[in-house]
């Protein structure tokens, strides 16, 4: 695992917990989308417009004012709507592309809490940051070993070649004596023959 594998999960989590933190300041952005809307459609284009504009944000204030309690509940409860849908979603994608991530990891079930109470980006993240640094350690002890083992294969042949190098050097040898301690044959002269 790595973090680019992991980024479309980290994103998805950050996008649920603005949309979550959106809605628990509802009391807030409520009546600014409402004088938003208001002002879009009116427009400032004649004197009329322009006093339609400050109508509609006057209108949007008391409406926050007036109505903050209608708000303020509308918007708790699309947080934690929103907050579940964002936490569901994101651990039924780790558990459906990246089990080993909540069964390897002893503190998976406590980052799993922290995401219904707090941040699904922050559960996610936790999650993941476990499984990487295990995964990391792991590769770098499977690459020590692959090292240590080629080191030891590589001084493995170079022991036979060395055996295999002395042992022709010694047939060498041998021959050499051999043909040293043969008596050369004289080679008969010929002799011409008589006509």
């Amino acid at each position: 695992m790595t973090w680019k594998k992991a980024s479309p999960v980290l994103i998805v989590g950050g996008i649920f917990d603005a949309l979550r933190y959106f809605f628990l300041m509802f009391w807030l952005f409520g009546p600014a989308l409402v004088g938003l809307y208001c002002t879009a459609k009116v427009g400032d284009t004649a004197v009329i417009g322009g006093a339609l504009t400050a109508v509609c944000v006057t209108g949007a204030a008391a409406l926050g004012f007036g109505g903050s309690a209608v708000f303020i509940a509308f918007g708790t409860i699309m947080a934690i709507a929103v907050g579940f849908a964002g936490w569901f979603a994101v651990t039924f994608f780790i558990a459906a592309t990246n089990s080993r991530a909540l069964g390897e990891n002893p503190l998976a079930i406590i980052w799993l809490f922290e995401g219904l109470g707090a941040s699904v980006f922050i559960m996610a993240w936790g999650i993941y940051r476990t499984q990487i640094q295990k995964e990391r350690a792991a590769l770098k002890k499977y690459e020590a070993e692959q090292a240590a083992q080629q080191q030891q294969e590589q001084n493995q042949r170079m022991a036979e070649l060395a055996w295999a190098r002395a042992g022709q050097l010694d047939q060498g040898s041998e021959q050499e004596e051999e043909e040293a301690a043969e008596p050369e044959e004289e080679i008969p002269e010929e002799i011409p023959e008589a006509a």
